[in-house]
């Protein structure tokens, strides 16, 4: 329901449309997906441009490839037993807008992400939602959102109290 909804109110805006050739840009997601679980850094290396940035969970500045694979590389030190659940994919295609950045191919990801946080054996779930920017088959831009807090807490390695 959730994706009809999403799919009626991106075709309403006009320069959004359904990527008729989506199920290659998310052959390219399900790649980076399996990189990730997989622990494979070559292959995570191979799905992402050379030239990729990314963002969040904090906006605080753009991310590299090289940045980006550090960061993964810190979660696979950080965490056990890391899979992925209820993954949900749309592909759409973006043009005429006003920022010519934002023109092209994106493939929006919703699901969750799960792991054993190493030091504190305790079982992490999060909510994820990322948009990814597909060309020439690979990553070039992704935007990441989830509840940093939440995951802290859960691994208890933060105390809300």
């Amino acid at each position: 329901m959730l994706l009809i909804l999403f799919s009626m109110t991106i075709q309403a805006q006009g320069n959004f449309v359904l990527n008729p050739n989506g199920e290659k840009d998310q052959a390219v997601v399900r790649a980076y997906i399996q990189a990730m679980t997989s622990r494979n850094a070559a292959q995570l290396g191979q799905t992402h441009a050379p030239d990729y940035l990314g963002y969040g969970p904090r906006w605080d500045s753009p991310q590299s490839r090289e940045k980006m694979l550090q960061n993964v590389q810190d979660i696979w030190d950080n965490y056990d037993n890391i899979r992925y659940d209820r993954i949900r994919m749309i592909s759409v295609n973006l043009s005429k807008d006003e920022i010519p950045e934002y023109n092209g191919n994106w493939v929006f990801v919703w699901g969750v992400f799960l792991g054993k946080e190493k030091s504190t054996g305790k079982e992490v779930s999060l909510d994820v939602h990322e948009t990814l920017k597909i060309e020439n088959g690979k990553i070039i831009g992704k935007v990441t959102y989830y509840n940093e807090l939440d995951g802290m807490i859960q691994a208890g390695q933060y105390n809300p109290n």
